[in-house]
């Protein structure tokens, strides 16, 4: 939120030593790693969404279970005298820093960050823009985090703070503005029993008009205070926000914020988004040097949100209403180098009659909305938790349910209402999700993975051969890739330096990059979620690698997984020609110079099944 101030101390202190004391209590695998993996941030949930796990922006908002451990937190919590949202202790390791950024996310527009030091020295430093403080244990601070800041710990001990995300109160505002409110010292009170205020209200599922046009024209304002680039862009830009505002209350005013009217927003919506799209990413605000297009599409992807409707017999029976979506109970996703043997590994989980699936892989799903196709801001098929936004999260949620099937083939949105299951166990498989480990995370909390790996000579031949079949080519015309060559499978990061390799260097490199990037960011979270098995032994011994992965990732090994494992396993849809270990062998001359550089990676990913 813009505050008056870069820097505000509010007129509240609190006892060090009680807080440093209640903190201590929870172990080190409570705390969870940033949810961009910054290196050295870490935080303990203490409110969150439903209170759980997680990083969600959106209520409604709960205390975990942890926070009943913590009643001076708590008083100091109250002592606010505000609604409470999500609220961590965030933890900075020795050493390390919070990088430059600008908190320009949708959610930022009407909260504020209130810190509170428990744990760190004077060599910490907290920077906004060109003023730096030193945020003493025990006291109470804001900042205007709509400008640019970034933290430096200088010290050898970890930062910790206590952060408490609010919309503020009268009484919020008073202290900011420094108004009737003398220092004040909190003292713990053992006899205190504290009630909080948190946030439940999940959002509107249409933003009224008032709203939208007040956040809109002062994102406007802010980009013609930018002198020189305005002059450029701000007048059409200012006339096509008038008629997309007008044309959205004049929807509001015909259907209202409605189930049924919710196509009609959609479609006022997407082509104001045709504007916003063919503004350049280097047009700035004057404010902060933020990406006006940045800032604008934080506040579209949150104008609709089909999941804040009440639910309703109308919203429910509404011809426009999409299916009542069921809950991913810790949906499993399999992750590989293409070519690796994950369409035979899918299609042999997919009969499972607890497991859910798209029917095949899910390039629509995920490629039919904009923000997750490459492009000049993403280049490649990397996909980190940032770019999970309320809107795409809701879009692509929405995109599964409507293609669910179950093992027998029936449609979930086919199957009568009392039918439809309220949890699916969801199996999916596409290669590019080896580069989507983070976003999936944001959008699944408790995904599992099963990460599949083959041989880097078998595997690398393997694409050679698909490269050349042109079966699996998925950007053709790709910007500065040679046309002789389309680009097939997955897009890594780093793709734009291939233009002068070899086919056999460029596979490698699919494979070292993608194998590369799922074990790093598999290893980012907890182990009980993901286990590996390598293709090989998949072939040589289908029952128990079958079993086993079942068990681990906690579904039943029952008669039908029983019956289809105990032969040989049958050939994959996409198979070009039957699987056999020395296949590879045909194209030895052009993948002999590049398995040096596979040598440690193979190292790496048998150690992960004990055969290193």
């Amino acid at each position: 939120m813009r505050l008056p101030r870069r820097f505000i101390k509010l007129p509240l202190s609190f006892d060090q030593a009680r807080l440093v004391e209640e903190i201590s209590q929870f172990g080190e695998d409570e705390w969870r790693a940033h949810p961009q993996r910054f290196e050295g941030n870490s935080s303990l949930i203490l409110v969150s969404t439903y209170g759980r796990e997680n990083d969600d922006f959106w209520g409604p908002m709960q205390p975990a279970p942890r926070l009943e451990k913590m009643p001076y937190v708590r008083q100091v919590m109250r002592s606010f005298n505000t609604v409470i949202g999500r609220s961590r202790l965030m933890r900075l390791a020795p050493g390390a820093k919070v990088d430059y950024h600008v908190d320009s996310h949708y959610f930022w527009r009407d909260h504020l960050r209130i810190h509170v030091p428990i744990i760190t020295d004077p060599a910490v430093e907290f920077h906004c823009e060109s003023e730096q403080v030193h945020m003493a244990a025990g006291e109470a601070w804001t900042f205007d985090n709509w400008r640019g800041h970034w933290v430096v710990n200088g010290s050898d001990k970890a930062r910790i703070h206590l952060v408490i995300d609010t919309v503020g109160s009268s009484d919020v505002w008073q202290m900011i503005e420094g108004h009737n409110h003398a220092p004040r010292m909190v003292e713990f009170d053992p006899a205190a029993d504290v009630e909080l205020r948190f946030e439940s209200y999940r959002g509107h599922p249409v933003v009224p008009t008032a709203e939208l046009r007040a956040d809109l024209e002062q994102l406007l304002d802010d980009l013609e205070d930018n002198e020189p680039q305005a002059p450029d862009h701000a007048a059409e830009l200012r006339m096509q926000t008038r008629n997309f505002i007008r044309d959205w209350h004049s929807q509001w005013m015909a259907e209202g914020p409605t189930v049924a009217g919710f196509p009609g927003f959609k479609a006022v919506l997407e082509t104001y988004r045709k504007t916003i799209d063919k503004v350049p990413a280097n047009i700035v605000l004057g404010s902060n040097g933020h990406s006006f297009k940045e800032a604008v599409t934080s506040t579209l992807d949150e104008a609709l949100s089909l999941r804040n409707f009440p639910d309703s017999d109308a919203a429910e029976t509404s011809a426009s209403a999409i299916p009542k979506r069921p809950r991913f109970d810790r949906p499993i996703f399999i992750v590989a180098a293409p070519r690796s043997g994950s369409t035979l590994l899918f299609e042999t989980l997919a009969v499972n009659a607890e497991l859910w699936t798209v029917g095949d892989e899910s390039h629509k799903h995920f490629e039919s909305i904009p923000a997750l196709r490459p492009g000049e801001k993403n280049p490649s098929n990397r996909l980190t938790a940032s770019q999970a936004t309320r809107d795409t999260t809701e879009t692509l949620l929405n995109s599964f349910v409507a293609d669910l099937v179950n093992s027998a083939g029936r449609s979930f949105s086919d199957l009568p209402q009392v039918a439809r299951p309220t949890e699916v166990r969801f199996l999916e498989k596409t290669p590019k999700n080896a580069l989507r480990i983070p976003f999936i995370v944001e959008v699944f909390p408790d995904a599992r993975f099963i990460f599949l790996f083959r041989d880097a000579r078998q595997n690398i031949s393997s694409l050679i051969d698909s490269w050349r079949s042109r079966r699996y080519v998925t950007y053709p015309g790709l910007p500065g890739w040679p046309a002789q060559q389309p680009w097939s499978h997955l897009l890594i990061p780093g793709w734009e330096q291939l233009t002068r390799s070899s086919l056999a260097e460029i596979v490698a490199q699919q494979w070292l990059v993608t194998n590369q990037t799922i074990l790093d960011d598999l290893e980012a979270i907890p182990k009980e979620r993901w286990c590996a098995v390598e293709y090989d032994s998949l072939l040589a011994n289908p029952p128990a690698e079958i079993k086993r992965l079942c068990h681990e990732s906690q579904i039943i090994f029952g008669p039908r997984m029983q019956e289809i494992t105990a032969k040989p396993l049958a050939y994959s849809k996409y198979t070009l020609t039957p699987p056999h270990r020395d296949k590879w062998k045909k194209n030895a001359a052009e993948i002999e110079p590049v398995l040096p550089a596979t040598e440690a990676m193979m190292s790496r990913l048998r150690s992960l099944v004990g055969d290193g």
